[in-house]
């Protein structure tokens, strides 16, 4: 497998800062979710952006997604609870948000409001500035209570007009309730971004098996709930395949690669590597396999990236020496260079 300075280069342009605004894929539904609770909340999200989605040491969990074109950020506080939560409480913890923000401005919070739409109790106002910065930020927070879960959401945007108000409407109305899919409900917690810039850090110092255990935690936090940008979640697949593969797993290595075509079979490496992981164990047909569907599918690399010839990669020096396999490869990538 000679691939992996090529994916080094993908991870570290991430790292550095230079990824594109869409580090984190964007949804048509937002969801968010307990392990402990049998249902998820889910809303309509097109063009919004998941920029954090954890459990904090406490059980919550903080979402946060935003719509960079129209600027609206919402996020949810969402906990379990021991016991059925009270409108009262619900009521309670709007009026601290109040007292407590009213501190944020220099000028009382203007239009304050409550009002109750289903289950769902809401409070509004607008916070003109913050420490003397004209903010004319839009508040609305909407307490759920519900039987065995309290929901805490809030909308947001600074420099609100009220032409925007129809975003905040639409994003509250689409607000429902779902039963969780059993999967969900042992998916694993965490960030997958921060798991693959753990895992990142360990595989560019070269240090493959310390890299696995939050390469795999990432993806499978990504499988049942994905947030990567595609091409990192290419990245991903690919380091962690390569790690198992250096380390001598290539059971491990072929199993994620093969998660990885069937999710992506478009994308031409996977088959490569696959083809490596065929080569190294002598399986001379299983390898001729792979590298056909990753040579017809060589025009989908990604911008940058170029796809390896066989010929000088380390995977397949033992295969080569025969001569139906080499005469297999040179038919199949032309004659060499």
């Amino acid at each position: 497998m000679i691939r992996r300075l090529q994916f080094l280069m993908l991870v570290f342009t991430f790292f550095s800062g230079a990824a594109s605004a869409q580090e984190v894929a964007t949804s048509s539904k937002l969801n968010v979710w307990l392990p402990s609770l049998p249902w998820t909340l889910e809303m309509d999200g097109p063009g919004f952006a998941v920029r954090v989605d954890e459990i904090k040491p406490d059980g919550r969990r903080y979402f946060v997604a935003e719509n960079p074109k129209s600027q609206v950020v919402v996020s949810v506080f969402l906990e379990a609870s021991k016991g059925v939560v009270q409108k009262e409480e619900c009521q309670q913890s709007l009026e601290g948000k109040v007292k407590r923000n009213a501190s944020l401005s220099s000028s009382p919070l203007k239009g304050v409001a409550y009002r109750q739409n289903g289950d769902m109790l809401i409070l509004e106002y607008t916070l003109a500035d913050m420490d003397g910065t004209s903010m004319n930020q839009k508040n609305v927070f909407a307490c759920i209570p519900k039987a065995d879960g309290y929901v805490d959401l809030h909308v947001s945007k600074v420099l609100f007009k009220e032409s925007d108000r129809p975003a905040f409407d639409a994003l509250l109305q689409s607000v429902l309730f779902v039963p969780k899919q059993a999967s969900t409900k042992e998916a694993p917690a965490g960030d997958s971004k921060q798991l693959m810039r753990e895992g990142s850090r360990y595989y560019l110092a070269q240090q493959y098996r310390e890299a696995i255990p939050p390469y795999q935690k990432a993806l499978d936090i990504e499988k049942s709930s994905p947030r990567l940008e595609r091409n990192l979640w290419r990245a991903l697949v690919d380091n962690l395949s390569m790690a198992y593969g250096i380390t001598g797993n290539l059971a491990a290595a072929q199993s994620t690669l093969s998660y990885g075509a069937s999710k992506d079979p478009d994308y031409p490496l996977f088959y490569y590597n696959l083809a490596c992981v065929a080569a190294e164990r002598g399986e001379v047909r299983e390898t001729e396999k792979y590298l056909k569907m990753a040579v017809e599918r060589r025009q989908n690399v990604i911008a940058g990236e170029n796809f390896p010839d066989a010929r000088g990669d380390d995977s397949f020096q033992k295969l080569l020496v025969e001569d139906d396999f080499r005469k297999f490869v040179n038919e199949l990538y032309g004659a060499p260079k």
